[in-house]
């Protein structure tokens, strides 16, 4: 399962972030002129930088709109070489640096200037509240490039103080506990991003969902991580979600051969479908449904597996006679008290793309009953109304089945997940 751990593409993070978030360069307060009075003197009651910091700064952000980068840099080194800097002009220097950093060269950022820079900045404790939020946000990306774990926490968690994580700030702060081995806390941290996915009427995102399997998985939370393991899958399109969705069902107890077949076909539509010398799905499927009288669907598997030999010779034998088959299959169906041949018939239609043949034949065999597995046929019928693209009386048919419990419940379950991804 750690397959489904992924580290974000922080230059795509970083990027994004210093296009949008970082704060303009403003002239450094102490150069600039200044109204005297009591007015002046409340409007100017924040911090001040000193005019030795404040006029090679104002001569950097000049450089800076000039695109001369050297020369504002070289500008805010002179700055920084003043003596006894105040916390205030600590922060003002490390925020022309940083920058200057992130945007003297579009194409390839000094990350590692950056990065030291906005930690500067945090640890001067002189950022006008204001500026925190972009602050520490683009100081923990920053962090999390350099894989700098610890830092992205502390910087992560003085940030949700001042404003709510969005998606990608949740994901390197859940992604910053988990390499850390905090799995208890990267636990805690995804849940709180699906809640406020939730909460704003979104769905949670697969990479937090895929965090919190993860972290699940290392705490032994085996209840927990199934239930994850459910809701990534009604969002996911992923073979590798799926093909542990459907490891698990195929692990159920006392599966049948058919309630077998109904997961073979799951696995085609989520592309899970396993070939390898000595055991391919491909020829299991094909094995069963000649066994069950579906000819059309062996040859159609087999043809999608590139698989020749017997069982395609026996497809394409019993194909020949197929259609006759059905006719008769129809008027015995019509004779019957009990429902059974009215689901196979019903199936046969769902193998030949005829869907409400088979939804019409297959909903009269369950309501005449005497069915040896009901829930099985409830799992064929919502398959076959997914097929024809009744969603949600797919999703209906597919959880009552699911209900019924066991092996056959199972497979009803994971049907019923992938009908609510199909229903977006």
């Amino acid at each position: 399962m750690n397959k489904l751990i992924r580290r974000a593409a922080m230059a795509a993070l970083i990027s994004a972030a210093s296009a949008t978030a970082v704060t303009a360069l403003m002239p450094a307060h102490a150069a600039v002129p200044q109204p005297k009075g009591r007015a002046g003197a409340a409007q100017n009651a924040g911090p001040q930088v000193r005019p030795v910091v404040g006029t090679p700064l104002n001569a950097a952000m000049k450089l800076v709109d000039m695109k001369d980068f050297a020369g504002a840099l070289a500008k805010v080194k002179e700055a920084d070489a003043v003596m006894d800097k105040t916390p205030f002009e600590e922060y003002s220097i490390s925020k022309y640096l940083g920058f200057i950093a992130l945007n003297q060269n579009q194409l390839m950022p000094d990350y590692t200037a950056a990065t030291a820079a906005y930690n500067r900045q945090v640890a001067s404790g002189a950022a006008p509240d204001a500026e925190k939020p972009v602050m520490y946000n683009i100081a923990a990306r920053l962090n999390y490039q350099a894989m700098a774990y610890p830092e992205v926490i502390k910087d992560t968690i003085e940030l949700q103080k001042l404003a709510p994580l969005d998606e990608k700030g949740y994901v390197i702060f859940i992604q910053a506990y988990y390499n850390t081995n905090d799995f208890v806390n990267a636990v805690a941290a995804a849940k709180a991003a699906v809640a406020s996915e939730i909460a704003s009427n979104m769905k949670p995102s697969e990479d937090v969902l895929g965090l919190l399997l993860n972290a699940q998985i290392k705490t032994m939370d085996e209840g927990g991580a199934r239930q994850t393991l459910d809701q990534l899958a009604t969002i996911s399109t992923r073979p590798e979600v799926w093909g542990q969705v459907m490891d698990f069902a195929l692990g159920a107890m006392g599966i049948t051969d058919h309630q077998l077949l109904n997961l073979y076909r799951l696995s085609i539509l989520t592309g899970t479908m396993k070939d390898t010398p000595g055991a391919s799905d491909f020829l299991a499927m094909a094995t069963i449904d000649l066994q069950n009288g579906l000819p059309a669907e062996a040859k159609a598997i087999l043809t999608k597996g590139n698989k020749t030999g017997d069982l395609l010779n026996q497809a394409n034998m019993f194909l020949a006679g197929d259609q006759q088959v059905l006719t008769a299959l129809a008027a015995e169906a019509a004779k019957q008290t009990n429902g059974e041949i009215d689901v196979k018939l019903g199936e046969s239609y769902y193998t030949y793309g005829r869907f409400d043949e088979a939804i019409a034949a297959i909903q009269k065999g369950i309501e005449k009953g005497g069915l040896k597995d009901a829930a099985d046929a409830q799992t064929t019928l919502g398959i076959a109304l997914l097929a024809a693209g009744k969603k949600a009386d797919a999703v209906a048919a597919l959880d009552k089945a699911a209900a019924a419990g066991g092996a056959g419940g199972q497979v009803a379950h994971v049907w019923s997940l992938y009908g609510k991804r199909a229903a977006g």
